[in-house]
C-alpha cells in the first residue's frame, strides 16, 4: 500500500521494486535473461547501476513529498488554532494543572 506522504511503498524505497507474493515466484521478474558465468558480472553491474540511478530519484521524490505533506499538516494545524480563539469569562470552569500531582515518585526516599 502506498504511503500518502511518500507516494511509494516502503518496500519500493528500499529495494526499488514492487513486492511479490510467494505464489508469484514462479514468474521471473528480474533478470529477464538466464544467468551464466559469462554474463553474471554484466548483469550484476547493470542491476547495481539501475538501483543507484532509480533509488536516488525515488528517495529524493519521497523526501520532497514528505516536506510537502509536513507543510500541509502544519498549515492545517495552524489554521485550526487561529480559527478557534479561546475567551474565558468569569465563572468558566478551567483545568488547573498541578505539578505535584504529576510526581512519579512516592516520596519514601525523600530526606526526613
Amino acid at each position: 500500500m502506498k504511503q500518502d506522504t511518500t507516494q511509494a511503498t516502503l518496500f519500493e524505497l528500499v529495494y526499488n521494486r514492487t513486492a511479490i507474493l510467494s505464489v508469484e515466484i514462479e514468474v521471473k521478474t528480474y533478470p529477464t535473461e538466464p544467468i551464466t558465468e559469462e554474463n553474471f558480472q554484466r548483469i550484476l553491474l547493470k542491476r547495481t547501476y539501475d538501483l543507484i540511478e532509480t533509488l536516488e530519484n525515488k528517495w529524493k521524490k519521497a523526501a520532497n513529498n514528505i516536506q510537502k505533506s509536513q507543510k500541509k499538516q502544519k498549515e492545517r494545524h495552524n489554521n485550526q488554532l487561529l480559527n478557534k480563539p479561546v475567551e474565558f469569562k468569569i465563572g468558566n470552569k478551567v483545568l488547573l494543572y498541578c505539578i505535584k500531582a504529576k510526581k512519579q515518585w512516592s516520596g519514601k526516599f525523600d530526606p526526613k
